[in-house]
């Protein structure tokens, strides 16, 4: 390939240059370079029971942050406008008196729960960051609430990062955004101590660069994306590379396991050792669905805090040695374990064995590294290279 011309680089140097420069206004607009904050300090952006804590603390009047009743009042606003059928209206908590309300945290499974003897009222918050909904957990909850709370009209709102509707339709949506908009006006009408005005505002950035980002921060990135596209192509055409990537080189390369890898991508990374390959007419897999012609192979899989390890036997051409293999290592394996019949997917994947692990919610490439070299540890103990070695050898194909 004839070398690019000088002028060629240049113009590609300068497109780069222009796009850092441009990066680093963003953050420095934005914070997203943050110093201290003590939210991050203190590892709590993904913790629900945190979050929840310090809005029922924003949001108890009892409570010494100098908001008054604004940010309550403004929240239970919020919550009887994005209402599918609220048992009190707006102007209802516009005038209430919100004196003797009682704010709760982690009572009765809730989340928050706030009591409003003005307008005998029981308003319940889910709160929701990461986690989905678990089956009919809102309808519990609200039954629950009606039976213990039988003197109030109960009113639920689901929080989550998008203002995504749970399954049951008593219930009301809202948006983090919508309450951190809420949390803003309150601050700008109240008079509040100088380490609640940081606190408080340290909560607001944390939820705009983690959880969810503000209009202006979209529209900025949307901004730099258009003006430096070009620039962009050229990082993610040559500069790009998935951490699983790095994890799994240093992995393979730590030591002499006999392994071989078979395909890695953004999420996975498939491998096996190289001496099943040397097994005497072993099952065919089918080689269009399925990263290797040997049947069974191992994989890491990397997903939101968990690092999971695998062993899975995949397509193979023929059905019924393929049933043979799946039934075979299931018995080794796992003897507990129902042996696998025909599913809607025509038995194509089966997955034999899994172990899994904790990893940080931004993980670096030595956290997966030592991940990895935990799961594999504790494959290892239930001896996958011979048993897999075992059956195929003593039940090769006799194609």
């Amino acid at each position: 390939m004839a070398a690019e011309p000088d002028g060629g680089l240049r113009d590609r140097e300068e497109l780069l240059l222009a796009l850092i420069e441009a990066l680093r206004n963003l953050e420095r607009d934005f914070k997203l370079a943050t110093g201290f904050n003590v939210f991050d300090a203190l590892a709590i952006a993904r913790q629900e029971i945190r979050h929840s804590r310090f809005l029922a603390f924003l949001m108890d009047p009892a409570s010494p942050h100098g908001l008054g009743f604004a940010f309550l009042r403004g929240i239970l606003s919020l919550a009887v406008a994005e209402h599918p059928d609220p048992p009190v209206s707006r102007l209802d908590v516009a005038i209430a008196d919100l004196a003797a309300c009682i704010v709760h945290c982690e009572r009765d499974h809730f989340d928050i729960t706030v009591e409003v003897p003005s307008l005998q009222l029981l308003f319940v918050i889910e709160n929701k960051i990461d986690a989905a909904e678990s089956d009919e957990q809102l309808s519990k909850y609200r039954q629950l609430a009606i039976s213990r709370y039988r003197d109030h009209r109960f009113m639920g709102t689901f929080l989550t990062p998008s203002g995504y509707d749970g399954e049951d339709d008593n219930w009301g949506t809202m948006g983090y955004a919508a309450a951190i908009a809420e949390l803003k006006l309150a601050l700008q009408s109240a008079s509040v101590p100088a380490e609640v005005a940081m606190t408080a505002a340290h909560y607001i950035e944390l939820v705009e660069r983690k959880i969810v980002p503000s209009q202006a921060l979209i529209d900025a990135c949307k901004r730099i994306y258009q003006q430096h596209r070009t620039a962009f192509d050229l990082v993610v055409q040559h500069g790009q590379e998935p951490i699983l990537a790095q994890a799994f080189d240093q992995f393979m390369q730590a030591s002499d396991r006999g392994l071989s890898s078979t395909a890695v991508r953004s999420n996975t990374a498939f491998f096996l050792f190289e001496d099943w390959l040397k097994i005497p007419g072993f099952p065919q897999a089918d080689r269009k669905r399925w990263t290797s012609t040997f049947p069974v192979l191992m994989w890491f899989e990397v997903r939101p805090k968990r690092l999971h390890l695998r062993l899975e036997v995949g397509p193979i051409v023929d059905v019924v040695k393929r049933t043979s293999v799946v039934q075979g290592l299931q018995s080794r394996l796992d003897p507990d374990k129902p042996l696998a019949r025909g599913n809607s997917k025509g038995n194509t994947y089966t997955r034999i064995a899994t172990f899994r692990t904790s990893i940080p919610e931004d993980p670096e490439t030595a956290d997966l590294v030592e991940a990895m070299e935990k799961l594999w540890k504790e494959a290892q103990r239930h001896k996958w290279r011979e048993v897999v070695h075992l059956l195929l050898t003593a039940a090769p194909d006799e194609e």
